[in-house]
């Protein structure tokens, strides 16, 4: 009998029940909030391979339109395909040991941490601040 008095005088069961429901809309929150910025990276990842694609594609066909224009200069057949065989040999070359340096590596994590803080600013300067009932009922009174 006294434990029934208590539980209502709390009112310990809603209480227990805006809990739970405090509980189940922060979770709803956080998917959305994941499930936006999944969507996000997606979108920009498939922009990405969309632009990595066609810049390819650029890039194949500007290759043998300029081992053309050589070969025709040296009045050779393969001339121009070797040097720019030679040539990209060589910027493989250049890659592979700035690989083995790694000193691009703090660089990299240089930009990307600074894309991460440049994101969280503009995610902070988009999301409005929610006010409390005391900081309401503060502005009104003033």
């Amino acid at each position: 009998m006294k434990l029934k008095k208590a539980t209502n005088l709390f009112h310990i069961d809603r209480m227990i029940d805006h809990l739970v429901g405090f509980v189940e809309t922060r979770l709803e929150i956080l998917k959305l909030d994941f499930k936006e910025e999944s969507v996000r990276v997606i979108a920009k990842l498939l922009t990405a391979a969309v632009i990595a694609l066609f810049s390819l594609l650029f890039f194949i066909f500007f290759s043998v339109m300029l081992a053309i224009i050589i070969n025709q200069a040296t009045n050779s057949a393969y001339m121009g395909y070797a040097v720019l065989a030679a040539f990209f040999l060589l910027l493989l070359i250049s890659v592979l040991i700035i690989k083995q340096t790694g000193w691009y590596h703090s660089k990299i994590t240089a930009i990307t941490d600074q894309l991460v803080e440049d994101n969280n600013e503009n995610e902070d300067e988009r999301s409005p601040e929610v006010t409390t009932n005391s900081q309401q009922e503060e502005g009104t009174v003033q």
